[in-house]
């Protein structure tokens, strides 16, 4: 058996998987990586390389990864000065006023910072040794080519030939910064960014069914972390007015960002009560199998944390939310809560993972105590 964890997107949202792996490295007990393929989205892939890079000393890695989520600022992801913000504000006003379609606006921010943040963050040299030394079997990053409206599964490691479904496909790659940039590239907000001869966009983009890489790639248990809450915005949250852009823009990064991997995890579970009733002669006949998936979660809708903190965020941002009326209040602070690349949003996030996956101790213990390494193991070779 196969265990793969799944890390979905969400912008600075990702800081809680931080939190939660912590706990569930803590909760296994072993400096050893319970999985055998990392399958990141989004602002999940920088997680993803990070954890991959690190399998051969996870704990050491995660605290390392933990810190940089504290230290992080909006600074390091995209340029939040005046200037650059109401620069790109002004291009998309002027953009019908010039003829030539350099001037047109590629996105509403720059996000050049981040190429330079991950650069120091990821080290791939480090995931190939991981990958050939047997410590991790497969590493996927996904990214949305914009001219087809196809979800790309760029993976690295294994032996799987590439596939070619309806809007998805898998291709094997030599994995690098570029494509965690083109992953985390959200829509609009930050530019499409060029692998080879095609532009790419966030991978939640089309992204029909999440846990489908990892399948692919081999996986029959699946360690799942969202950054959607199990339950509902409190009253006082709720937005009961005409909606604002940001308000509109927040439930429209939810449903990139959160639904489809609901949708395909509820898929799964119905799938696994067809597979489960049928006979086993019937059942290796069909080629299904029992999927086996534990899902954390986050106990706090993310928008309530992240009302608290939009008033330390640098005043161009501030500016840039007002200009769409993303207000402290339901689906506006959602919005805001993406792009809070704040030190403290993020401590928070992780910290609530950290308990999240604390009050699933058993559960979590059980998952990863029963899973069966599908390779062996090299020494650690720190």
């Amino acid at each position: 058996m196969t265990t793969a964890l799944i890390l979905s997107g969400g912008g600075a949202r990702a800081a809680y998987q931080v939190g939660v792996m912590r706990a569930a490295m803590e909760i296994h007990g072993r400096d050893e990586l319970p999985f055998e393929v990392i399958c990141g989205t989004s602002a999940g892939a920088i997680n993803a390389v990070f954890i991959a890079a690190n399998a051969h000393r996870p704990r050491e890695g995660l605290e390392a990864l933990l810190r940089t989520w504290r230290g992080i600022t909006p600074a390091d992801v995209y340029d939040p000065r005046w200037r650059a913000v109401i620069g790109s504000v002004a291009r998309i006003v002027l953009a019908p006023l010039r003829r030539s379609e350099r001037a047109a606006p590629r996105a509403l921010l720059d996000s050049e910072p981040l190429r330079g943040m991950l650069r120091n963050w990821l080290d791939f040299d480090a995931v190939r040794a991981n990958l050939s030394g047997g410590r991790l079997q497969s590493l996927c990053i996904t990214a949305m080519d914009y001219a087809t409206g196809a979800s790309v599964a760029f993976y690295e490691g294994g032996s799987v030939a590439p596939w070619d479904r309806v809007y998805r496909r898998g291709e094997p790659a030599r994995l690098e910064h570029q494509h965690v940039m083109a992953s985390a590239a959200i829509p609009i907000l930050f530019p499409a960014q060029r692998i080879g001869d095609a532009y790419y966009g966030d991978g939640a983009l089309r992204q029909l069914h999440p846990i489908s890489p990892a399948l692919k790639l081999g996986a029959t248990r699946l360690f799942v972390i969202g950054v959607s809450a199990s339950r509902v915005d409190s009253p006082q949250m709720i937005e009961r007015r005409r909606p604002s852009i940001g308000q509109m823009a927040g439930h429209l990064l939810n449903r990139e960002f959160i639904d489809n991997l609901e949708a395909d995890i509820l898929l799964a579970e119905r799938i696994n009560t067809i597979t489960d009733a049928m006979d086993p002669v019937a059942r290796k006949r069909a080629n299904m199998q029992h999927i086996e998936t534990l899902v954390i979660a986050p106990s706090v809708p993310f928008n309530e944390i992240a009302a608290a903190y939009m008033d330390a965020q640098p005043r161009s941002l501030r500016l840039f939310w007002r200009l769409l009326g993303a207000g402290p209040r339901g689906a506006g602070a959602s919005f805001a809560s993406y792009l809070m690349f704040d030190g403290n949003f993020c401590a928070r996030l992780m910290d609530l993972g950290y308990a999240d996956t604390m009050r699933e101790r058993e559960r979590v213990r059980l998952f990863l105590a029963n899973g069966k390494p599908a390779l062996n193991r090299a020494p650690s070779g720190r």
